[in-house]
């Protein structure tokens, strides 16, 4: 089982450098107490369904991370993601749903405003200011 599964647009080369090289980073290798997080380019198992794969790692995790840009906000692999997870959270009664906006013109969507009203402080805007990262860390290794 995992802490976490991160989803994020897979196809978009910048967000995938940030998920490998910040996030897992950050949150796999850089402290004490390590935080296992499932990857879908590393994890996932090639001879099963997407649907399936996406279902076993929302349910095999703690936690379902959000790594959002506006374009996959849009798309079909967040929103089935998100509506998996969020059944999760209906079901156990468990908060299991974080949200980490790269970008902040997301403040308009609807997964969003549905989230301020179930759990605010699971949602976290990556900082502008690169001081300010360390805090965003260290913040986002408590709520996972």
């Amino acid at each position: 089982f995992y802490d976490a599964y991160i989803s994020y647009d897979t196809k978009d080369a910048s967000v995938t450098d940030w998920v490998i090289n910040e996030l897992r980073y950050h949150l796999e290798e850089s402290q004490d107490k390590n935080v296992l997080l499932c990857l879908e380019e590393r994890d996932w198992d090639p001879g099963l369904a997407i649907i399936d794969n996406l279902m076993q790692s929302i349910n095999q995790s703690k936690k379902t991370v959000f790594v959002l840009i506006k374009k996959y906000a849009k798309s079909w692999n967040f929103k089935t993601a998100f509506y998996l997870a969020l059944q999760r959270l209906m079901d156990e009664n468990m908060d299991v749903i974080i949200f980490i906006l790269l970008e902040p013109v997301l403040q308009h969507s609807q997964y969003l405003r549905l989230r301020q009203r179930i759990c605010k402080s699971s949602i976290l805007q990556w900082p502008d200011n690169p001081k300010a990262e360390g805090l965003f860390w260290q913040t986002l290794r408590n709520v996972v």
